[in-house]
């Protein structure tokens, strides 16, 4: 089962080196998987260290994380799309926890798991592993499977069966992706599909982080209805 994995990044020298080695030292074989930055028309060092550790890097020039998502789906040869976030850390089983998980289910579209994180303070790692995972476990509750973009993998026939990511949103673009994907196949939660990821994004400030995600879980989620599609506030 070949595996796609793809990674947006935009301006990311600092993180994508540790993301990135933490994917070439994965326990699934080798030859079968690949690797995909798509560079969201980075100004830094983002493409060159990433063609250093031998993977894909393809160019994306129009703004946005759901058009570079796109963009990196295109070049998949996988039978599996797997995505994550440049400054996020794999543990070494996460590739062979997703083929797990398809193998084991010809029906499954996509798979969703526990995010932790790997830097920031006391409360956003309580929040990451207990809020955060709790809100996305709830989901599958109520029907309506979120995604989440730092640790989800699609059966490529099914990606495109939706038509992938909605290329027109600023943000909510992974929420928005799995309500689509739970409306034609089948989607679940899987907790032993662990990704570590970085709390750099609440140096925006907990109240915005706040207003943003329950704003987008409770428009979609809950209600049913797009996304606001904001912009993230950019962090460097």
């Amino acid at each position: 089962m070949l595996i796609s994995v793809v990674i947006p990044a935009l301006n990311e020298e600092e993180y994508i080196g540790q993301c990135l080695s933490s994917l070439c030292a994965q326990s699934y074989p080798a030859e079968l998987y690949e690797i995909i930055v798509a560079d969201n028309a980075s100004t830094d060092r983002t493409a060159e260290i990433s063609r250093g550790f031998g993977v894909k890097v393809v160019h994306e020039p129009q703004r946005g994380v759901g058009w570079t998502r796109h963009r990196g789906a295109q070049e998949a040869r996988g039978e599996i799309i797997a995505g994550t976030d440049a400054d996020t850390i794999a543990p070494p089983t996460w590739l062979q926890q997703i083929a797990r998980a398809f193998r084991s289910d010809e029906t499954l579209g996509a798979v969703t798991g526990r995010i932790l994180v790997h830097d920031g303070n006391s409360f956003e790692r309580w929040a990451a592993r207990y809020v955060c995972n709790w809100g996305t476990r709830l989901s599958y509750t109520l029907g309506r499977g979120m995604i989440m973009g730092n640790n989800f993998a699609v059966r490529t026939r099914d990606y495109w069966r939706v038509g992938g990511f909605n290329t027109s949103l600023l943000s909510a673009e992974d929420i928005d992706l799995g309500i689509r994907l739970s409306a034609v196949s089948k989607t679940i939660f899987d907790p032993n599909m662990v990704m570590y990821v970085s709390a750099r994004r609440t140096r925006e400030g907990y109240v915005n982080v706040f207003r943003r995600t329950s704003q987008d879980y409770v428009r979609v989620v809950l209600l049913g209805i797009p996304p606001a599609g904001e912009d993230f506030v950019p962090i460097r």
